[in-house]
């Protein structure tokens, strides 16, 4: 079990979720998409390769070593 920052998740040599994206992004230029398009897939294609990292990650059991651990808001105090 090892612990990544985001940086090396999103360009490590273990998870490169830049290097995923461009690739796609590439294809897209291939196929001759429109730079709308393009624009328009872009959040689609940055999600896609995190939630794959994020599965790969629980599989291999690692873990991201740079996010502070939030509590939950509460949406009303107790006793009032």
């Amino acid at each position: 079990m090892a612990k990544y920052t985001l940086e090396e998740i999103m360009c490590g040599e273990k998870y490169n979720i830049e290097s995923d994206v461009f690739m796609d992004v590439f294809r897209l230029v291939e196929q001759k998409a429109d730079a709308k398009t393009i624009r328009e897939q872009l959040n689609t294609i940055y999600v896609k390769h995190a939630l794959l990292t994020a599965r790969k990650m629980i599989e291999e059991g690692d873990s991201v070593s740079d996010i502070p651990e939030l509590e939950p808001p509460f949406l009303c105090e107790e006793g009032k």
